[in-house]
C-alpha cells in the first residue's frame, strides 16, 4: 500500500468558506480580519475576502432601511366637494387611483432630514492595545518559568527514585515532561471548533492525572528515603503537583487572552 502523497499548496477562497461559516457559529458574528488571519492561517488578501463574502451571507438589518416620521408642516388642504377634484396648479404632477386623484408635489415629497430614523451605526471593532500584549506576555513568561521550576522538581523526585540505569531514569522523568509539553501546546495552538478543544483538554486532564499519580508515590518513596517521617513524605509531592497545576492553568489562561488582544 502506498503512502498518500502530501500537498503544500494553499487553500483557495472557497476551500476556506466552511471553516470560516464554522468559526462564526461559534462566535456569533463575522471575525474580524486579524481573528481569521490567526485561526484560519491565512494573509490579509484572503482574509479581507472571506470577510466580504461572510458580510454578504449575513441577514439584512431591518434597520438599515429609514423609515420617515412625522407630518409634512403647511397649511392643511382645502375640503374638496364629493365628486369633484381640486385644481392641481402649475408644477404639480396628477395620477389617478381608482378614479381618485393623486397629487405629488415638490413640498409633499421633500421630507425634512430630522424627520428620517437614521440607521444605528456598527460598533467599532477592538484595537489590540500593544501596551496590555506586551505586559501579558511578560507574565506568561514569569508563568512558564514557575512552571518549569515545578516540572524540574518533579523529574528530579522521579529521577532519584529510578534505578541507576540511564532507561530506567529516561522512564521515569517521561510523565513530568509529557505534561509540560502538552500545555505548552494548548496554551500556544488556538482552535475554533467546541469538539476539537473540549477533546484536547480532556486528553490533557488524562495526562496530567498519569503524570500526577506516578510522580506523587515517586516522590513519597524518595522523601522518606532521605528522612522525611510522618506525614510529611504525603505532604510534600502535594505541593510540587499544586504548583505544576495551578501554573498550567494560569499559562493556557494567558495564551487565551494574548490571542484575543492581537
Amino acid at each position: 500500500m502506498t503512502a498518500p502523497s502530501l500537498t503544500t499548496a494553499p487553500r483557495t477562497v472557497d476551500e476556506l468558506l466552511p471553516d470560516a461559516r464554522l468559526l462564526v457559529d461559534w462566535l456569533g458574528e463575522v471575525p474580524s480580519r486579524n481573528r481569521l488571519m490567526r485561526d484560519l492561517r491565512i494573509g490579509a488578501d484572503k482574509a479581507d475576502a472571506i470577510r466580504s463574502r461572510l458580510l454578504a451571507e449575513r441577514p439584512a438589518d431591518p434597520w438599515t432601511h429609514a423609515v420617515p416620521v412625522g407630518e409634512v408642516s403647511g397649511p392643511d388642504p382645502d375640503p374638496v366637494a364629493a365628486g369633484s377634484a381640486p385644481d392641481p396648479g402649475p408644477g404639480t404632477d396628477t395620477g389617478s387611483v381608482g378614479g381618485a386623484v393623486v397629487e405629488s408635489s415638490p413640498e409633499r415629497s421633500a421630507r425634512p432630514a430630522a424627520d428620517v430614523i437614521a440607521a444605528p451605526a456598527a460598533p467599532p471593532e477592538p484595537t489590540p492595545d500593544p501596551g496590555t500584549v506586551r505586559r501579558l506576555i511578560r507574565v506568561r513568561w514569569a508563568v512558564r518559568a514557575v512552571l518549569l521550576l515545578g516540572v524540574a522538581a518533579s523529574v528530579a523526585g522521579n529521577v532519584l527514585h529510578a534505578w541507576d540505569n540511564p532507561i530506567s531514569q529516561a522512564i521515569a522523568a517521561w510523565p513530568p515532561l509529557a505534561l509540560l509539553l502538552t500545555v505548552e501546546l494548548i496554551s500556544r495552538v488556538p482552535v475554533h471548533r467546541r469538539a476539537l478543544a473540549f477533546a484536547r483538554m480532556a486528553t490533557t486532564a488524562v495526562i496530567a492525572g498519569i503524570a500526577g499519580w506516578v510522580s506523587y508515590w515517586h516522590l513519597v518513596d524518595v522523601a522518606r528515603r532521605y528522612g522525611e517521617t510522618d506525614a510529611s513524605p504525603y505532604l510534600l509531592p502535594l505541593s510540587i503537583d499544586g504548583l505544576i497545576i495551578v501554573a498550567s492553568i494560569c499559562l493556557v489562561e494567558l495564551g487565551g487572552r494574548i490571542a484575543d488582544r492581537r
